[in-house]
């Protein structure tokens, strides 16, 4: 048994050795340098050169060997693909029935220039969209026929180690190292794999992919099945981490009309994952449904300096990266290219201390500009709300959103933007905001406006405004005016404004407020959100607080007192001229105790002039002591 098994071994050895030296012997490689260029031109429209000669390579598999190849398109003055050589491994029984049936074309080393030198009549006939006529193909299927009468078939096509030079513009974007493979399934389906990485600016992207494309209605239609797609990317000078994710989906296109659309759409970066759908029309003017939906959006790695790259780095001389694009003033103009809508919804989203619950956003661009239909979002305990447009067809970028601001706790406020406060509150606010920049670093310095404020059970911290209108008063009394209220701080029920903005700074027209013990009938000054700082004048009335019943006190609770309130957030000071307010208050009560005197000394007999001169010398010395 044994015997037999080896017998039938050693015959089929026998015949695969038979079979390669017929091959080699009868079959001469070169036969097929016109017949594969012939293919490809027909194929593709494109020109295959094969400079050498042709030879066998048996093993580990049966190859056809090439020297140098070039891929040209007619009337371009460079090719679009050159390679050191190529393999073809072909299968040995098809060749005795005239078919080459081509199991792997592998190029290495390649390199692909998709750049204006390369482009020729394909290239041109591609952007004009013409389709080839009914002649031009039956002319086409006769040269097939009559050039040879070789079968051809191809099952695998793999590009490794290759680099690709895409122009795009006036920019030139290298993509490197790249491993491609294209395998046909079976005769409608295709298996892609491809990776490499992409280098520009110093800026580096690293990509896998891996998808099944089905071809079943090509050209009307394909589908796109994107098993998984992984990327690197380094070049965020913000950042400290690379941005890193991954993608899948599929991918439903037609032809006519042209459109793309997206089925389970999922991507991630780093770890912020999202669900998206898209539907895209590509007519004369794209249009683009999209929708995005997330539990997490963390944005503080990409806004975080890496200051430890910069200070342990040494400094290395590199060549000057001059950039050829030309810069836009209008930073909304791709609005433009494309109408379409937009539906985002994320649970939360994080910026450093910032957190931002349930934002929504749906917005619609037609003809360059942009409708905010709703934006809507949670933060600092409270709620905003705003409509308005963002226009793009201007030389600089307008974009007015009409505001709602609903119970903000002005303490997580100040604590979230880590900015230093002594006012705490509920903040309320409506109005027109306004801004012609998207840079945040220039936000508040452009941002405009107007604005009806509202603060609800407000305390302006480390100032106690009836404690430094009584304590100036005990200077110029009997020093038994003061009130029990030591607090650090003064309450309001309610702060009441009407602000202009401008050039990061708070204009406030009009300001008035109200407590138990004192109100602010009016008000005015400048709050400077760029320098964190304030400079407000408060005209100011005493309602109460003082447990004694001095006269004096009596006469400051019935006159306005003007008191300015200035500084930094965090070291507020404060300017009171209470010596002017109670020398005029003096003054009246002086008069009123003189006109008292001459009326008695006027109603009295003369045998008492001598008491009351002498009473009348005690009453003016006491008033003078005041």
């Amino acid at each position: 048994m044994i015997k037999k098994i080896l017998v039938i071994l050693f015959i089929l050895i026998l015949v695969i050795v038979i079979g390669i030296v017929s091959l080699i012997v009868f079959v001469d490689p070169n036969h097929f340098r016109g017949y594969i260029s012939q293919t490809v031109k027909d194929k593709t429209g494109y020109e295959l050169t094969i400079e050498g000669d042709l030879r066998w390579h048996v093993w580990p598999q049966v190859s056809i060997l090439t020297d140098a190849v070039k891929l040209s398109d007619t009337g371009a003055t460079k090719p679009l693909l050159t390679a050191d050589n190529m393999r073809l491994d072909v299968e040995l029984l098809p060749l005795f029935s005239k078919n080459l049936a081509i199991k792997n074309v592998f190029i290495k080393s390649a390199l692909i220039n998709i750049t204006d030198e390369s482009k020729g009549d394909n290239a041109k006939k591609y952007t004009q969209t013409l389709a080839p006529s009914a002649e031009q193909n039956t002319n086409i299927s006769e040269n097939k026929k009559n050039t040879s009468n070789w079968k051809f078939s191809l099952n695998k096509f793999e590009i490794a180690d290759s680099t690709v030079a895409l122009q795009y513009h006036d920019d030139l974007i290298n993509f490197r190292n790249i491993n491609l493979l294209l395998e046909q399934n079976n005769d409608k389906n295709l298996l892609i794999e491809l990776k490499g990485n992409i280098d520009k600016n110093q800026q580096d992207l690293f990509y896998s992919m891996n998808a099944n494309v089905d071809l079943t209605q090509f050209p009307e239609k394909t589908i796109i099945d994107l098993k998984k797609l992984d990327y690197t990317y380094n070049g965020i000078e913000s950042s400290e981490k690379p941005l890193k994710g991954s993608a899948t989906g599929i991918f439903n296109y037609q032809q006519s009309p042209m459109q793309l659309n997206s089925q389970n759409l999922a991507f991630s970066i780093n770890d912020n994952n999202f669900t998206s759908k898209i539907n895209a029309r590509f007519d004369k003017k794209p249009y683009v449904d999209l929708q995005l939906n997330s539990e997490k959006l963390d944005l503080t790695p990409f806004l975080q300096q890496d200051t430890k790259s910069t200070k342990d780095t040494p400094m290395q001389q590199t060549s000057p990266v001059v950039s050829s694009v030309v810069k836009n003033n209008n930073q909304l103009s791709a609005l433009n290219t494309f109408d379409g809508k937009t539906t985002i919804n994320i649970k939360e989203v994080k910026a450093n201390k910032i957190v931002i619950n349930n934002f929504k956003l749906d917005v619609d661009n037609q003809d360059g500009i942009a409708t905010f239909k709703d934006l809507n979002f949670d933060f600092a305990n409270g709620h905003i709300t705003a409509t308005g447009t963002a226009n793009g067809k201007q030389k600089t970028p307008q974009i007015k959103l009409n505001t709602k601001i609903s119970n903000i706790n002005l303490n997580s406020f100040f604590t979230q933007m880590d900015m230093a406060y002594d006012l705490d509150g509920i903040f309320n606010a409506s109005g027109l905001l306004e801004t012609n920049s998207l840079s945040t670093a220039k936000l508040l310095e452009h941002l405009k406006g107007n604005a009806n404020i509202v603060i609800t059970n407000a305390k302006l911290n480390n100032i106690n405004i009836q404690n430094i209108i009584e304590n100036a008063a005990a200077k110029y009394g009997n020093g038994n005016d003061k009130s029990g209220n030591q607090k650090k701080y003064t309450e309001f029920h309610t702060i009441k404004t009407n602000a202009n903005l401008s050039q990061g700074n708070i204009q406030l027209n009009s300001l008035n407020a109200n407590s138990e013990t004192l109100d602010v009938l009016d008000g005015s000054g400048k709050v400077g959100m760029l320098n964190h700082d304030l400079d407000v004048n408060l005209n100011i009335k005493l309602l109460g607080g003082w447990n004694s019943k001095s006269e004096t006190i009596a006469k400051l609770q019935k006159v306005t007192i003007p008191l300015r309130i200035y500084g930094q957030f965090s070291n507020l000071r404060y300017q009171l001229d209470i010596a002017q307010i109670l020398s005029d208050v003096l003054s009246d009560k002086l008069q009123q105790r003189l006109d008292k005197l001459r009326d008695k000394l006027e109603n009295h007999k003369d045998k008492d002039k001598d008491k009351l001169k002498s009473k009348a010398t005690d009453i003016l010395g006491g008033l003078l002591k005041k």
